[in-house]
């Protein structure tokens, strides 16, 4: 879980930063908090809503919506949301939302959105584990390059290749589906140029 704390004034221009903030493909629980201070020491703003203006594929944000009945000095609108898995480590989203009153639109607020690349090599064990009659494997890459995926039965022979491809740094998750397979244990291997690591499965028809 990551917390992206934003402050920004009321009744004052913003300047849109371009500062990128990065959380992790397939975190869950982030949080943006919106810290919106009122600038006028006189007046006090009422009826106030806070809205994310645009929906980003990458992100599942829990609420878009948030009322604020009355702003003295400072609140705080927090808006929770998480990663999908597999977004491009190199993109950046752009995030937009709008602080609206009784008198309309009252400010905009756009914040840069990136996505963390892996700082290891690692290959995680697959679920649901046993199985039947599919699982899902995930991994990730910290940096470009040739991945292979194979799966062998107990007598150490290759069943099937589930990838074998050039991809970029990220992170994946991939499906082996066990269509004309017998039950019983089997091991399903990772190998890059800097990297290999196999696991054990098994398959409960």
């Amino acid at each position: 879980m990551k917390k992206l704390i934003i402050v920004f004034l009321l009744t004052t221009s913003v300047t849109i930063g371009q500062t990128v903030y990065k959380v992790e493909p397939g975190s869950k629980g982030n949080s943006i908090i919106l810290e919106i201070e009122n600038a006028s020491n006189e007046q006090t703003i009422n009826g106030i809503s806070v809205n994310l203006a645009n929906q980003i594929s990458s992100l599942r944000f829990r609420k878009t919506e948030q009322k604020i009945e009355r702003i003295e000095k400072r609140v705080e609108a927090e808006f929770m949301f998480d990663v999908e898995r597999e977004v491009a480590s190199n993109k950046i989203d752009t995030l937009k939302f709008v602080v609206t009153g009784a008198n309309g639109l009252m400010e905009t607020k756009e914040i840069l959105i990136g996505y963390a690349i892996p700082e290891e090599f690692k290959l995680e064990q697959n679920y649901p584990n046993p199985f039947n009659p599919s699982t899902k494997i995930e991994y990730q890459l910290p940096k470009d390059g040739r991945v292979t995926i194979k799966v062998f039965n107990v007598l150490g022979q290759e069943v099937r290749t589930l990838l074998d491809e050039v991809k970029s740094a990220g992170y994946y998750t991939i499906e082996f589906k066990s269509n004309g397979l017998s039950s019983g244990i089997y091991f399903y291997s990772l190998f890059t140029e800097n990297y290999k690591m196999i696991k054990k499965m098994v398959l409960l028809k």
